[in-house]
């Protein structure tokens, strides 16, 4: 019997110490897993997520809501890589902008975002619960949301989503894009021998001996003159000879003015009161002044210089902008507004 309870003794003390051994094994991983979690994984998720909206924001205050939307959807708005490819994209493809503008979709960023923090909360919850956590409305997304975004739109505010509705429209945002059409870049020297014949740009055009196309640009020049070059690229295909193999470049200019006319000089005139040339107008100062609020609504401005081709024209917008004149339902000047979404 003594033998026995020797035995016994001895298996029960070992057994005592195996799980002690445990517990303490069990206690370090949990505590290098909470760590990682705690110190790595969701500071990482909340600076994604911050990354996220503030290029989600970039996009509305440029292109629209819309535009937005769907760019996030698509998983463009992640990063900066992914926010390349969809400079690249546009740079290739002509938006749709009234076709975004009117569509209707079924899910909107605040949605996505309460998805996204739904998952994770059921994902570490078994984690943080070990941790003697409550859940990640303890530690974690929901604590430090509003270093992603402002209290008016953190989750528990978030009921904004879209009404229901028996139909909604594609959030692919390639079924926004017009593929361009065939663009021809036209030599410089060429073209600046006919731009001398358009918008005064023969008193800041020369040439030297050479033929090479000389500069002397002041004020808003060299952004006029990159504007219109830019569009003249873009519609130098439709004036392409086949059998000369060459583009009628006066004709390409001729129609790239009256585009950048169009949608510059007149779009602006036909949406603000009181339009004047100020005759003497400080260095970077507006070029024209104008009086009252803005005739359309600031998302059809966004769709207006999201339908421009190139940077270089919805600067030449921004530029071309006359001073005095504000948003409707604000104080925020216009001019002012387009500098800053067109730097």
């Amino acid at each position: 019997m003594s033998a026995f309870r020797g035995i016994a003794t001895g298996f029960l003390q070992a057994k005592i110490r195996n799980t002690e051994a445990n517990d303490a094994l069990k206690a370090k991983t949990l505590a290098r897993v909470g760590e990682t979690l705690i110190g790595e994984t969701i500071p990482n998720a909340v600076a994604a997520e911050k990354v996220r909206r503030t290029n989600y924001d970039n996009l509305a205050n440029q292109y629209g809501t819309n535009f937005a939307e769907a760019a996030d959807k698509g998983r463009f708005t992640i990063d900066d890589t992914s926010m390349k490819r969809l400079d690249e994209l546009l740079e290739d493809n002509q938006l749709d902008a009234e076709k975004l503008k009117n569509a209707n979709f079924e899910t909107d960023f605040n949605t996505r975002y309460n998805t996204r923090v739904a998952t994770a909360e059921e994902k570490y919850q078994p984690i943080l619960k070990q941790l003697g956590i409550d859940g990640i409305g303890s530690l974690g997304f929901n604590t430090v949301e509003s270093l992603v975004k402002p209290e008016s739109m953190q989750t528990k505010d978030m009921a904004t989503a879209p009404q229901p509705s028996t139909t909604f429209d594609s959030m692919q945002l390639k079924d926004y894009l017009v593929p361009q059409s065939r663009v021809l870049q036209i030599p410089e020297n060429e073209f600046g021998r006919v731009a001398t014949s358009f918008r005064n740009f023969k008193n800041v055009i020369s040439f030297d001996p050479q033929g090479n196309v000389k500069f002397n640009f002041s004020g808003t020049k060299d952004v006029e003159y990159n504007a219109l070059r830019s569009l003249t690229n873009q519609v130098s295909g439709n004036f392409y000879n086949a059998e000369q193999k060459k583009v009628n470049v006066g004709s390409a200019v001729e129609e790239a003015n009256k585009q950048l006319t169009l949608q510059t000089e007149s779009h602006i005139r036909d949406n603000v009161d009181n339009y004047s040339v100020v005759k003497n107008p400080k260095p970077g100062g507006a070029t024209s002044v104008a009086t009252g609020q803005l005739k359309i609504t600031e998302e059809d401005l966004l769709m207006h210089i999201a339908k421009m081709g190139t940077k270089s024209e919805q600067r030449y917008y921004a530029l071309s902008f006359p001073a005095g004149v504000t948003l409707q339902g604000t104080n925020q000047e216009v001019r002012q507004y387009l500098l800053d979404i067109t730097r």
